[in-house]
């Protein structure tokens, strides 16, 4: 896993900074209230089904990842009310996450990923950065492929995987 000192405060295509870092612990409950401003068709595109609230399982593994297994990177920026240097939990939102995890299967060399960004961040070039970043960091840990699960509809994401050369089928 990424350490603290791995964090990068990046400018995206529309001019807008965000602090791409490790999820840690203490990121619980940003990780809940990123998931509450998201509408229920980005919680359906982001989980393939119905979700009204996160549960305590699924919120416990995103926090903890498995070093050299699982990754979760956030891009945080500071909360409304705060200065740019907001560095406590309390003085950040999370406006995009993403992770990979080892697929289930016995294949020590395939990893699922998911990327989730805020509504208000869509289109600003903050889901190709996460991807690229997630995609390092996979290949550091060993893996080979990278797989995820995109609803037909949904555009903008087939979008990034076309750009990341992934198969669809």
């Amino acid at each position: 896993m990424w350490s603290r000192e791995r964090s990068r405060r990046i400018r995206l295509r529309d001019g807008r900074e965000v602090t791409l870092r490790p999820i840690v612990a203490d990121d619980k409950v940003l990780i809940v209230a990123a998931f509450e401003r998201l509408t229920a068709d980005s919680r359906y595109r982001r989980f393939l089904s119905h979700k009204k609230k996160l549960d305590e399982a699924t919120l416990e593994r995103g926090v903890h990842p498995r070093p050299g297994q699982d990754c979760a990177i956030v891009a945080t920026v500071p909360a409304p009310g705060h200065g740019s240097d907001a560095s406590d939990a309390a003085g950040v939102d999370i406006v995009g996450a993403a992770q990979y995890v080892r697929v289930d299967d016995g294949d020590a060399h395939t990893c699922e990923f998911a990327i989730t960004v805020a509504e208000g961040w869509r289109g600003s070039g903050l889901a190709n950065r996460l991807m690229a970043r997630l995609v390092r960091r996979a290949r550091r840990d060993g893996y080979t492929t990278m797989e995820g699960w995109v609803l037909v509809d949904n555009a903008p994401m087939l979008g990034l995987a076309r750009r990341f050369r992934f198969l669809i089928e």
